[in-house]
Order: structure tokens, then C-alpha cells, then sequence
């Protein structure tokens, strides 16, 4: 039976004197596993710079995947991958230039691509922060990559990130990447982490990821469209708040499509789950992305499994504003999000992007 629950919530407005830094990459850490020590390139797609991971982790097998799944559409950090087939428990050291004053994204990823010319299970280990189980990573199919991530404020100095082995297969990485955060935002758990769980950019007008550098701390954005929808959008600058949105997410919006059966007033999406205890932190991010007559209105409440989480919201023109949680419910085990247009407007709900993230229990996995 699902529980009731309350979320607490704050809000984020654009403000025309935030100043946004040219991209840079200061303070960026990004390995590519498995490249010979001492290698480094400049990515040609993002224009990242990549490095060895000789010299973060003890140890290691370099291997390239096979054959038959490079291709030139392939990113060039799944090309090769560092394994570990001794060892139950294996660690880069991240050791970030802000130090335990800083908060983190971290991604790891992997592309198994049978780099062991099947001479073994599809893999199967853990993945930990520091002493604290993160994520079980189970590799399924051999040209799918995995990409985990969350944001983590460290205790100490340095930033430990182990592959733990569980069985008789052997664990391996292809890339792995920090990069610093303005501490003013996602300061939600501020002695804990939060694992991404969604990062949705809501109508995508090329249907590709967007990153470094459309988004200065390379956030990995997945466009995604929901049913019975349509685009809009402008080709206008918009106005960023802090969280500094990318331009190609923000300009881009959702808005429930009269001509389908479904409700011309609504915006509905859900997710279960993986546990009831979780805890999860949602971030709506808004922009108006069309110049409104004086006579046209958009407003709009945003309710999370019937309660109200906000309400109601008029999104600026061609200006950045977020919503987000900073006290969430938990026991719950489906939650269902719907957007809803308020009597008085005369226009339906929009939204640009969206990002969902799960609490880290922080616990070590034996002791759960």
C-alpha cells in the first residue's frame, strides 16, 4: 500500500546578473581506461580532454574491445576498457583541485564490447564510493553502454571509486570523469550523494544526448518526447539561472497535443521504484519558449502522486526557472507526476527538461 508523503520544495529564478563563464574545463578529471600510460587526446566531438587512467588505480589489465564492435559513430573512450582480474577490490583515487570543499558530478562508464573475446560472462560487480555501496553493474549485451552517476560532496581530500568483484566474472571500466559543481545548487543532501536516476531533455528537436560543451559541467542531457505531445520552440537566447541550463534543452518544451485523445490540459508522466525506502529529489526546469499575446496566459500547478508540489507557475519568457525538492517523501512505490492547466489560462502546461535523482543510502553493501 503506498504511503502518503509531503515534498518540501524552493525555487530558482533566472537573474539577468549571473555571470556565465566562457566553458572551460578547470578542475575537470577525465580518464580514458585502458589507453597506454602517458596518452592523452582531445575528444573531436566534445572537444574534452582526455588522459591515462595510469597512475589513479593500482593494477589493471588494458584491453581494446573487439572488432566487431568498433565503428567510427562509436565514442572513442568505449574503444578501450581497463579490467581487473585480480583483486576483489579495486580503486582510482580522484583527487579534485576544490578538495572536501567542493560538490562533484562523477560518472563512470563502461562498454564491454567483448574485449575478453568472450572468454568470459557477460560481467557482474559492484560499484562504491568511498566505503559505501553505489550500484551493481550487470552487463546484459555487449554493445549497450552503461553510464552511472552522482553527485557527491567528499569527506576528505580525495575520492575513492572501487569496482568490487562478486563472482567468477571480472570487472572492468571504459571511462571515468569529475567534474566540479557551482556549490549552490544540488546542495539538497549535503553530507551524502545523489545518484542520477533521470536527466530528460523533454523535446529534443535532433534526438541527440546533449553535453560538454552546450552544458559547461557536462551534464549528459537524453532527449526523450512523451506520448501525445508536440515541440515547441525558439531560437531565441534564453536567460539561465544557476543551474546554467544548456541553450539546445531550454529551448525546446512539451506541451499535451490537442488532436490526441488524451487530456488537451495535461502533462502526465510516472516512474516506479526500485525500493520503497528510496528517496527521490526531482528538478523541474522551465522556460516560456513563445512571445504570449496580451491576451493568452500560461499557468499551470505541478502535483506529484495528487498532492500539489507547486503551484501555480506562469514560466517567464525566455527565462530559466527550477523547481526543486529539498525534503522528499519516501515509501512510496510509483509516483506519478501530472501538470496541469489552471482554469484561468488559455494556453496548456509546458515543460523543457527534467532531472530525478535517487538519495545514496550510504551504507556498505554487506551491512544492508
Amino acid at each position: 500500500m503506498l504511503k502518503g508523503f509531503l515534498f518540501a520544495w524552493l525555487i530558482a529564478f533566472s537573474l539577468a546578473t549571473i555571470a556565465v563563464a566562457q566553458n572551460n574545463q578547470t578542475g575537470f578529471i577525465s580518464l580514458d581506461c585502458g589507453i597506454p600510460a602517458r596518452s592523452n587526446y582531445t575528444d573531436i566531438t566534445t572537444g574534452l580532454f582526455y588522459t591515462s587512467d595510469v597512475g589513479y588505480v593500482s593494477g589493471g589489465v588494458k584491453n581494446n574491445i573487439s572488432s566487431t564492435y568498433q565503428s567510427n559513430s562509436l565514442e572513442r573512450q568505449f574503444l578501450t576498457v581497463t579490467s581487473f582480474p585480480t583483486g576483489t577490490r579495486n580503486c582510482y583515487t580522484l583527487t579534485p583541485s576544490q578538495g572536501n570543499s567542493g560538490r562533484y558530478l562523477i560518472r563512470a562508464s563502461f562498454f564491454y564490447g567483448d574485449y575478453d573475446n568472450g572468454n568470459d560472462r557477460f560481467p557482474y560487480f559492484d560499484l562504491y564510493i568511498e566505503e559505501n555501496y553505489w550500484i551493481t553493474i550487470s552487463i546484459y549485451n555487449a554493445s549497450i553502454p552503461i553510464r552511472e552517476e552522482i553527485i557527491h560532496t567528499p569527506s576528505n581530500g580525495s575520492i575513492n571509486i572501487c569496482l568490487v568483484k562478486l563472482d567468477t566474472t571480472t570487472p572492468f571500466i571504459s571511462a571515468l570523469e569529475l567534474r566540479p559543481l557551482n556549490n549552490t545548487i544540488y546542495k539538497a543532501i549535503l553530507n551524502s550523494s545523489m545518484e542520477l536516476y533521470y536527466r530528460l531533455d523533454f523535446g529534443s528537436l535532433t534526438n541527440q544526448y546533449v553535453r560538454y560543451s552546450d552544458d559547461a559541467w557536462d551534464r549528459v542531457w537524453r532527449p526523450y518526447q512523451l506520448p501525445r505531445t508536440l515541440i515547441i520552440n525558439t531560437t531565441e537566447e534564453i536567460l539561465q539561472n544557476t543551474f546554467r541550463l544548456p541553450m539546445a534543452v531550454m529551448s525546446t518544451a512539451l506541451i499535451p497535443d490537442p488532436e490526441t485523445d488524451s487530456s488537451p490540459d495535461t502533462l502526465t508522466f510516472f516512474w516506479y521504484s526500485t525500493n520503497a525506502t528510496d528517496k527521490y529529489y526531482l528538478y523541474f526546469h522551465f522556460a516560456e519558449v513563445v512571445k504570449l499575446s496580451e491576451t493568452e496566459k500560461r499557468e499551470f500547478n505541478i502535483y506529484v502522486n495528487d498532492d500539489l508540489y507547486y503551484g501555480p507557475m506562469s514560466p517567464a519568457y525566455l527565462s530559466t526557472t527550477t523547481v526543486y525538492t529539498v525534503n522528499p517523501g519516501s515509501g512510496i512505490e510509483k509516483y506519478d507526476v501530472l501538470i496541469n492547466k489552471t482554469e484561468s489560462s488559455t494556453l496548456p502546461p509546458l515543460i523543457n527538461a527534467i532531472e530525478i535523482f535517487r538519495e545514496l543510502k550510504g551504507y556498505k553493501k554487506t551491512d544492508s
